[in-house]
């Protein structure tokens, strides 16, 4: 499986296994609005493309038979789901629990199969970060996009998803830190260096990519955002969650890449 693909993947099934964690919220603050319903089937739309294209992914690269086969009982859970609550409100615990338990076991074993790394912990950690950050960052776009519901609904709402990501991205900043500096890597010639040390002398480009999508131009834009969330100008607003979408994505394949390659969790 090449980097790129085993990237995707991994993106792609955190992005389903974390998505439903949303759906109660949506349901809830945008049930009086008059187009309500046609948002959260959007929303499930949205969920069963990843989970889809994920456990289709682990068919096409043939990663692993059990992956594959539990990826296909995961699918038809969400598949399920979907089809009972297509129309039908929300009740506090609803299915979609099941499918959160049934995403989490193969986004354990996503990690388990096609990262290899010892200990798994770091990984599922930063996996889980990821997950939840592209999931918020998905909502907001869609949220932006959405022209059925009342603009001072959709602010509402996208108001604290915009602080949470905020300090999702926090603590992934705090997290690099902490691996940059204190952990250290043997080279080929048995020396010790830093984790910073090692990937500016050996993928300097990639690390300043990492530096600029990942951490300072989510924290840009997050900034502009909160601070014109109120702005009239709703196409303004997409363009600039767009942007910030497209680097917080750009940014996991670069976290993915190095993890990949090099097995070193940031």
């Amino acid at each position: 499986m090449s980097t790129f693909i085993a990237s995707l993947s991994l993106i792609l099934i955190g992005l389903a296994m974390f998505y439903p964690v949303f759906f109660l919220l949506i349901d809830r603050k945008v049930q009086n609005s008059k187009h309500a319903r046609p948002f959260l089937q959007l929303n499930y739309v949205l969920h069963l493309l990843a989970g889809s294209t994920a456990v289709l992914l682990f068919w096409i690269t043939g990663v692993n038979y059990p992956l594959q086969l539990s990826g296909i009982v995961y699918l038809i859970v969400l598949i399920v789901v979907v089809l009972f609550y297509w129309k039908s409100p929300l009740p506090k615990w609803s299915l979609f629990n099941a499918s959160l338990v049934f995403g989490f076991i193969v986004f354990y074993r996503s990690f388990n199969e096609i990262v290899e790394i010892t200990p798994l912990w770091p990984g599922i950690f930063t996996g889980l970060l990821s997950a939840s950050t592209i999931s918020i960052a998905t909502l907001i776009m869609v949220s932006s996009f959405n022209k059925l519901i009342s603009e001072s609904v959709i602010s509402d709402f996208i108001r604290p998803l915009f602080r949470l990501l905020f300090l999702l991205i926090g603590i992934r900043i705090a997290w690099d830190l902490v691996v940059l500096f204190n952990i250290s890597v043997e080279t080929r010639n048995g020396e010790l260096m830093s984790a910073l040390r090692f990937f500016w002398q050996v993928d300097s480009i990639k690390l300043i990519l990492l530096f600029l999508f990942s951490l300072i131009a989510p924290v840009l834009l997050n900034y502009i955002l909160n601070t014109r969330l109120n702005v009239s100008d709703t196409k303004y607003r997409f363009l600039i969650v767009m942007i910030m979408f497209t680097s917080i994505l750009f940014g996991e394949f670069l976290y993915k890449y190095f993890l990949l390659q090099y097995g070193i969790v940031l």
